[in-house]
C-alpha cells in the first residue's frame, strides 16, 4: 500500500513539474537498494514504515555510496507528528546520516522555484530537518531532507486526476502548497544552490569590470 501510494503520489507531481516548469518526460520508478544503481538518481524519496526489516550491509553500502558521491534522499515518516532525527538514525542503522538541523529560514528549498515558507503534505505544522549547508561537501546541497508530512499522498491522484487523500487541516489549499514544495525539492535536487549563487552576482560582474 506504502509503495502504491508512493508511485501515484511521485507521477502527480511529475505531471505537476511538466505543466509549470520547462522539464520535459519527469520519470518515476521503484528501486532496490540491493540491486539498482542509484547513481542515476538525482532524487529518491523514501517512506518510512513500521517493522520493515533493517537494511542488509550491502544495502547500506549502495545507499552509503550514493549519499557520499552527492545523491538525495528524502525521507517521510508519513504520519502527523514531529520527527525525531535520532529515530531515522535508529530505523537507519548502517547508514552514515549526517547531523541535520531544522531548515533554516533563508534556506534556498524555500525559494528553488516558489516562495515558500513552510513545506506541508498530507499534513503540515511539523519541523523539517536536512543537512546544513556548511557541512555538506557539495556547494552546500543537502543529501539528506527529513520530515512527517506524507508528501506522496498529498500528490497522489487516481487515473481521473481526483486526490486520493485529504490533507488537513487546510484542504485543497494546502495540497497546492505541498505540490509547489514538490516543484521545490526537485528544482533543489536538479540545480543547487543556484538560487544562492545569485544574490553573489553584482560582486562577481563588479570584480569583472562589467
Amino acid at each position: 500500500a506504502t509503495n502504491n501510494t508512493a508511485e501515484s503520489g511521485l507521477k502527480g507531481l511529475a505531471k505537476t513539474l511538466e505543466r509549470r516548469t520547462s522539464l520535459d518526460h519527469v520519470a518515476v520508478t521503484a528501486v532496490d537498494a540491493s540491486d539498482d544503481n542509484l547513481a542515476f538518481f538525482p532524487l529518491i524519496y523514501w517512506p518510512l514504515v513500521a517493522g520493515v526489516a533493517p537494511l542488509t550491509p550491502q544495502e547500506s553500502a549502495h545507499v552509503n555510496d550514493y549519499l557520499h558521491h552527492g545523491g538525495m534522499i528524502l525521507f517521510d515518516a508519513m504520519n502527523d507528528s514531529d520527527p525525531s532525527p535520532a529515530l531515522l538514525k535508529q530505523n537507519l542503522r548502517g547508514v552514515d546520516l549526517p547531523s541535520l538541523v531544522r531548515t533554516p529560514e533563508n534556506h534556498v528549498l524555500k525559494r528553488s522555484f516558489y516562495l515558500l515558507n513552510e513545506f506541508p503534505g498530507r499534513y503540515a505544522g511539523h519541523e523539517f530537518w536536512l543537512e546544513p549547508e556548511d557541512a555538506s561537501s557539495y556547494d552546500g546541497v543537502a543529501t539528506v531532507l527529513y520530515g512527517s508530512h506524507d508528501w506522496a499522498a498529498a500528490w497522489a491522484t487516481d487515473a481521473q486526476g481526483h486526490p486520493q487523500f485529504p490533507c488537513m487541516p487546510n484542504g485543497e489549499i494546502q495540497r497546492e502548497r505541498a505540490f509547489r514544495f514538490g516543484v521545490n525539492l526537485v528544482m533543489y535536487a536538479l540545480t543547487g544552490n543556484y538560487k544562492s549563487d545569485q544574490m553573489h552576482v553584482k560582486a562577481l560582474l563588479d570584480r569583472s569590470g562589467k
